[in-house]
Formats: structure tokens, C-alpha cells, sequence
């Protein structure tokens, strides 16, 4: 669940926001699911739409006054940035950006959802700004990232198949790979059938890895070791040499 995290940074729409214990505690970098139970919670659509929408974020600014110390003068200067402590409102807003199929989601939706994710340590309340007699409350996810070692959503064809469609289809351009239609729907068949396969193995590699300390690089480590013990599965080995022939016919 790569990309550019938001910032950390206290940005100009929660100018003097009150933060929660939870919101003050810094967010972890990567956190493997490892639980059955706590994998189910995202077999829901909406919860993991939900979390899925807070990891994208929204565009907000952070601006920052210096003054010259030759001449006096006040310098303003103002970033965009991303932040990704998000208010209900917010999160209906964003949801169809970065939700599955576009699905937008509804306030009761998020309001009723949102205790599950909490309770299950996927989000917390970040913090509380005030307005007059109105005051709004921002959510957080408790890590940038999480893996998901079990449950459905690693196993699902479609939802698997829908990631690596498009996936595939940017590797072959990219790498100006020229196939055809057949066997470019045959790569991504095999590519699904090696997705779910590890799956099976994911869990084992996960429970090894000492979670406190869990970060980009450790998720590097992790696949590596994934793969070096996928290679010890003859089905998994003859699906991988389908996927060269196919890529590397000449080879």
C-alpha cells in the first residue's frame, strides 16, 4: 500500500489544531498485517476505500514568515504540500480520486466505518481545530504504509488482476516489449496466478520481520526474501519461466 509521503509538517488549514495523545505519537513507516482478523476489517470496500483515501491525501500549503536582518522586511513564503490528516468532509471529497472504480463514498459511510478502522489500529484521531462554536476533527492513518499479509484482499483475482493490468501494460511500453494481445493476456494471467501463489508464503516472511523497526528498506528485504523462498515451489519456478518465454522469446 511506494510513493511520496505527506507531511508531518502542522499545515495552514489546521493552523492551531488541538492534536489528539495518538496524533502527537509519530506515524510508523510500515506496519505488517499479519492477523486474520485484523485483515478482515479491509475486506470491506469501504474501510479500505477509506484508507486508501487518506493515504492519497489533499493538497494544502504550509506558510512560513522570516524577517531580513538587513533591512527588517517580513518574508512570506508558502510550499504546497500534501496532508494526509483528513476530515470527514474530506475524505467524501477526495474519495472518488483514489477509490476502487471511482465508488464514492458517503458521510454515514465514514462515520459509521471510521470506529472499525480505529479500533483495529489503521487510523486514529489526529486532532481537533476549532471556529467559533464549530469545531471539526482530523483522521490519520497510524503508519504511511501497511502490508497486508493474509486476508481476501490478497487473493481476490479481480482486485489482483486489476492492479496488475495496467501494471503490465506500462512494463511492456516502458520497456518497449512487443507482444501479442494473446500473449499479453497470458502474462497477466501467470502474473496473477505468481501474485496469489506468494500470497500463500507471505505471512511466514512477515512474522520474522521485527516489527518496531519496520521501514522502506525492510520491505525491500522482505520481498527479497519472498522471492528467494518462492523458488523452492516448483509450480511457482514453472510459472516464472512461462513469464520469460514469453518476455524473452529470444532467449
Amino acid at each position: 500500500m511506494g510513493d511520496d509521503y505527506a507531511t508531518t509538517e502542522i499545515t495552514d488549514s489546521l493552523e492551531g489544531i488541538v492534536l489528539t495523545k495518538e496524533g502527537e505519537t509519530p506515524q510508523k513507516e510500515l506496519v505488517f498485517v499479519t492477523s486474520d482478523e485484523r485483515a478482515e476489517v479491509l475486506d470491506e470496500p469501504v474501510r479500505y476505500n477509506i484508507l486508501q483515501t487518506l493515504r492519497k491525501g489533499i493538497e494544502d500549503t504550509v506558510t512560513t514568515k522570516t524577517v531580513d536582518a538587513d533591512t527588517g522586511d517580513t518574508i512570506i513564503r508558502q510550499r504546497v504540500v500534501t496532508r494526509d490528516a483528513l476530515s470527514v468532509v474530506e475524505i467524501v471529497k477526495m474519495s472518488p480520486k483514489c477509490c476502487t472504480e471511482g465508488e464514492e463514498i458517503t458521510k454515514n459511510q465514514v462515520y459509521h466505518h471510521l470506529p472499525k478502522l480505529i479500533e483495529h489500529g489503521y487510523v486514529i484521531k489526529y486532532g481537533t481545530t476549532t471556529t467559533g462554536k464549530r469545531s471539526t476533527d482530523y483522521y490519520r492513518r497510524t503508519a504511511k504504509g501497511f502490508m497486508l499479509t493474509t486476508g481476501a484482499w490478497g487473493t481476490e483475482e479481480k482486485r489482483i488482476r486489476e492492479k496488475l493490468e495496467g501494471f503490465t501494460d506500462k512494463m511492456l511500453e516502458t520497456f518497449n516489449l512487443k507482444i501479442s494481445k494473446e500473449k499479453r493476456e497470458e502474462l497477466v494471467n501467470l502474473s496473477v496466478k505468481r501474485a496469489q501463489m506468494q500470497h500463500r508464503w507471505r505471512t511466514k516472511i512477515a512474522e520474522m520481520v521485527n516489527l518496531d523497526i519496520a521501514t522502506k528498506e525492510t520491505l525491500a528485504m522482505y520481498e527479497m526474501l519472498l522471492d528467494y523462498y518462492s523458488v523452492g515451489f516448483e509450480e511457482y519456478m514453472d510459472t516464472i519461466q512461462r513469464i520469460r518465454e514469453i518476455l524473452f522469446p529470444e532467449s
